[in-house]
């Protein structure tokens, strides 16, 4: 496994992915390249996972540029859910959006996404 080529595609792939978040998901090839980009950077996490810290460590730089991404890459995407929540919840009457319990049974109206912040 060559690391840098490996980091190198994941610091890429967060761009790419914060690129189509500042856009905003308005339609399907959206969320399938981000679904896409998701799948991908998992396989490359996987990948490096495997390896020590100490091999790691020469891209020290490039790591923490990745972990910046990603996190400005979650508030994007809490960002987008919340438009798209609020647009539904503008069409769809609130009496219409339930959650439901492990069991099946209404608890009673909140998030459409049931996401957790």
């Amino acid at each position: 496994m060559n690391i840098e080529k490996e980091i190198d595609l994941l610091l890429n792939l967060v761009k790419e992915e914060n690129t189509l978040l500042k856009k905003g998901i308005s339609s399907n090839d959206t969320a399938d390249k981000l679904l896409e980009i998701n799948e991908k950077k998992r396989k490359l996490l996987s990948r490096l996972a495997t390896l020590e810290a100490k091999d790691l460590e020469p891209f020290k730089n490039k790591l923490k540029e990745i972990e910046e991404i990603n996190s400005r890459n979650q508030i994007l995407l809490i960002n987008n859910m919340d438009i798209l929540e609020e647009t539904i919840k503008s069409l769809i009457p609130e009496e219409y959006i339930n959650t439901y319990s492990s069991n099946g049974k209404i608890k009673g109206t909140s998030s459409i996404f049931g996401k957790k912040v």
